[in-house]
């Protein structure tokens, strides 16, 4: 499967079409209009990309020079400066720190929608396996399986879901005893998030920023792919689907952000969300995490409920933290004047641990 045109050589990317991060980093290269391959990690080629990438979490960058490259936050940031000609982080103060504390948000709190919708629920399970034991065995869905092949997919899906997939689901607090807040959370925090991308064509104005990408990303491995959450999104807020393919299709253009460095009014719930949301999980992973503690508690509004404790939550914390009191006087007093009376700033600039 490929995309975009030749320009520097060409991208592959190594992954699975089920994986948010893995279709967040293709509708980057999407937008940046570059050459890329999707190539599937599958058992054969795994332990090769494992070996070079230096992990088994996908997906991972392998650039026109022959580097492996995983994480999709520093790709971005990599991908943004080798070409300024397409920006997908802004340069104004107030845009770019709310540009990295959307894509934070969207990166650590939306994987919760995802494997919720995707493992908590039998019917949507047998339907996922076929895609799983495509990629397994170097088949894009598209491609189809035999009969006997979906007979291996159905029994190889018990595995996954038992190691991996409600074992994901109880270390972030999503699982099948939680799965009706999580849902009721998807919905209304979607039903607002339509009424923004109905008026802009991104988060930020007319140009993409990393988190549009994890929304598409979102969108394009779970809410469109796989029946359950495909039946909340189309019940809620259904302009979200082709909002989704809109943005997971996009090119850059040479539109700019908002400007005079300001953020659309729609984005308002976005940020209400996330402070009332991550950022408390935040706040509760760092104690934990400065205790020593692997398990914190975090109340989301219907009593605590136990996560893991994160300690890349943590990095990326301090990260954006830096970001923050790197610029100058004057702009962070912008930044501040803007973002603080949101109260999303005030779990990035606690102490490091």
């Amino acid at each position: 499967m490929t995309g975009g045109r030749m320009f520097d050589g060409r991208y592959i990317i190594w992954g699975g079409e089920h994986s948010l991060f893995t279709r967040k980093l293709q509708a980057m290269l999407n937008y940046l209009a570059v050459d890329y391959e999707f190539r599937l990690k599958t058992a054969e080629s795994g332990p090769m990309v494992e070996g070079r990438l230096g992990t088994h979490f996908i997906p991972g960058l392998q650039t026109p020079e022959g580097w492996f490259i995983h994480d999709s936050t520093p790709i971005g940031l990599l991908l943004n400066a080798k070409y300024p000609d397409r920006p997908i982080l802004p340069n104004l103060p107030v845009q770019r720190i709310a540009a990295h504390l959307l894509e934070d948000w969207a990166d650590e709190w939306f994987g919760r929608y995802a494997i919720s919708s995707r493992w908590c629920y039998p019917e949507n399970i047998e339907h996922v396996a076929l895609g799983f034991y495509a990629n397994s065995i170097g088949k894009f869905v598209s491609e189809g399986l035999t009969l006997e092949e979906q007979q291996q997919a159905l029994h190889m899906i018990e595995g996954v879901r038992d190691n991996f997939g409600l074992r994901a689901c109880a270390n972030r607090g999503c699982g099948p005893n939680q799965a009706a807040a999580v849902r009721t959370d998807f919905e209304n925090l979607m039903s607002a998030v339509a009424v923004h991308y109905q008026q802009q064509p991104f988060l930020l104005g007319n140009c993409a920023s990393l988190a549009d990408f994890t929304f598409a990303g979102l969108f394009k491995a779970h809410i469109a792919a796989d029946p359950e959450p495909r039946s909340w999104i189309e019940g809620c807020a259904p302009s979200m689907l082709d909002s989704m393919e809109r943005v997971f299709n996009a090119r850059s253009d040479g539109g700019s952000y908002a400007p005079d460095d300001a953020l659309p009014d729609t984005l308002k719930p976005c940020f209400e969300h996330m402070r009332d949301s991550y950022h408390s999980f935040l706040r509760v992973s760092r104690e934990a995490l400065a205790a020593g503690e692997k398990w914190c508690e975090v109340d989301l509004g219907d009593g605590p409920v136990a996560m893991r404790s994160l300690k890349y939550s943590e990095i990326s914390r301090c990260h954006i933290k830096a970001e923050i009191e790197a610029l100058s006087a004057s702009d962070r007093a912008a930044v501040g004047a803007v973002l603080g009376p949101l109260g999303v700033l005030d779990a990035y600039l606690l102490p490091g641990i």
